[in-house]
């Protein structure tokens, strides 16, 4: 994905139901270089009618967003995003554990990464102890996913290849978070006790009306 904001072609306008014209099919399976950017044009019509406006009236920004939370593992459970926290240099940049105000964010990967001590890059392998636990993640006390193994971000179908940054998922079917909702985010079930430090990621693209 590109790192500057991104603003909406006229072929994208129409591709996202807030324009009308013809548009032709084959230039519209080529259009764009990202399939990340095409996920959100796509899901623009499942956005509030108020939220589809702002874009169509060039009142929005589109741009790459990750949203990051560091912690320390302890016990056999342990919660990576948690309310009345406040962005902290190097730790996180969410307040609250709610995104943004006026944002609304289409999560289309999540990464988890681990380090054995308490600096240094976060590059380790995930310890057993940490691969046979389990992680669910709730938008406003809402089930996104529910006890998947953590395990998942190491294996080779989701996280280590060639064509996917080091302990990153990939969803299938991306998610749109609105503002103001809380995030929850756990590592829970651990057959012993963690250890180390993990770093989540949220990533993907925000759309921020003004």
């Amino acid at each position: 994905m590109e790192n500057d904001i991104m603003q909406m072609t006229p072929e994208e306008v129409i591709l996202a139901g807030l324009g009308r014209g013809p548009i032709d099919k084959n230039r519209v399976s080529t259009m764009g270089a990202s399939a990340f950017r095409k996920q959100v044009i796509e899901r623009i019509p499942t956005l509030p009618r108020p939220v589809q406006d702002k874009v169509k009236q060039n009142m929005a920004q589109m741009g790459d967003k990750q949203y990051f939370s560091v912690v320390s593992l302890s016990g056999t459970a342990t919660d990576l995003l948690e309310k009345n926290q406040k962005s902290e240099d190097g730790v996180r940049n969410i307040d609250d554990a709610q995104i943004d105000e006026n944002t609304y964010f289409l999560l289309q990967s999540i990464s988890l990464q681990y380090r054995t001590g308490t600096s240094g890059k976060f590059d380790d392998l995930l310890p057993a102890a940490l691969s046979e636990a389990v992680w669910s993640f709730k938008v406003k006390n809402r089930e996104l996913f529910y006890k998947n193994p953590v395990d998942m971000f190491g294996e080779p179908l989701f996280g280590y290849n060639s064509n996917k940054p080091l302990g990153t998922y990939v969803l299938n079917n991306p998610k749109w978070i609105e503002p103001n909702q809380t995030l929850a985010f756990e590592i829970e079930d651990a057959a012993s006790t963690l250890s180390g430090d993990v770093k989540l990621k949220l990533i993907g693209t925000e759309i921020r009306t003004f």
